[in-house]
């Protein structure tokens, strides 16, 4: 049986906003300001590095030339609006006081995350369907693709088998509040039958 639906779940996205700033410079020097300028502010900051949390920030011959080091270094982050703004007021001195400079600070309108995955055995084909049916407020599935197979003539097949006698798969996109997508991906990661793309930017 298949069945697609679009918005598997409407939601209100949440009123928060987030930014993409890039850097160039070293990652490590990057997390040692933010650090300092979150806890100098006295203020709780969010925080992500795109690198980390599987965040795609530019193509492959860009990748390329960072690793044949044929220009600059960038680091991108995504941070709070009140960091955004923070970085924008400090954006001029940044780079006489630490050799890092931010090239882009751009809000980001939303995000998305492509998934897939592909079970043989119901238990796990419902783990994974509950958290995609329980997502936060901020964030919706749009055009999910749910099909499942029974074949009871395979049963008691090996699980190396060809034939199954359960055989579920499943695709769609996540949409919504980058934050939420993020926290979403690291959950995934605990289902391994369950791939991901890196999570897509739309800036504004």
């Amino acid at each position: 049986m298949a069945k697609s639906t679009k918005g598997t779940k409407s939601t209100t996205t949440a009123k928060k906003s987030f930014y993409e700033v890039v850097f160039t410079g070293k990652p490590k020097v990057v997390r040692a300001y933010l650090a300092g300028l979150s806890d100098g502010s006295g203020q709780d900051a969010t925080i992500f590095f795109s690198f980390q949390d599987g965040v795609f920030h530019e193509g492959k011959a860009e990748r390329l030339s960072e690793l044949l080091h044929v220009r600059a270094l960038d680091c991108h982050v995504i941070v709070d609006a009140d960091t955004s703004r923070r970085l924008k007021k400090v954006a001029r001195k940044l780079l006489e006081e630490t050799g890092l400079e931010i090239t882009a600070n751009k809000h980001i309108r939303s995000a998305s995350l492509v998934f897939g995955f592909e079970a043989f055995a119901k238990r796990y084909n419902d783990e994974i369907v509950e958290v995609l049916r329980n997502l936060p407020v901020g964030l919706r599935i749009d055009g999910f693709q749910h099909d499942v197979k029974l074949d009871p003539s395979a049963k008691g097949v090996e699980a190396y088998a060809p034939t199954h006698d359960y055989e579920a798969k499943g695709t769609g996109i996540v949409v919504g509040r980058v934050d939420l997508l993020i926290e979403l991906k690291r959950k995934l990661r605990d289902f391994p039958l369950v791939k991901s793309d890196e999570i897509e930017l739309n800036l504004a």
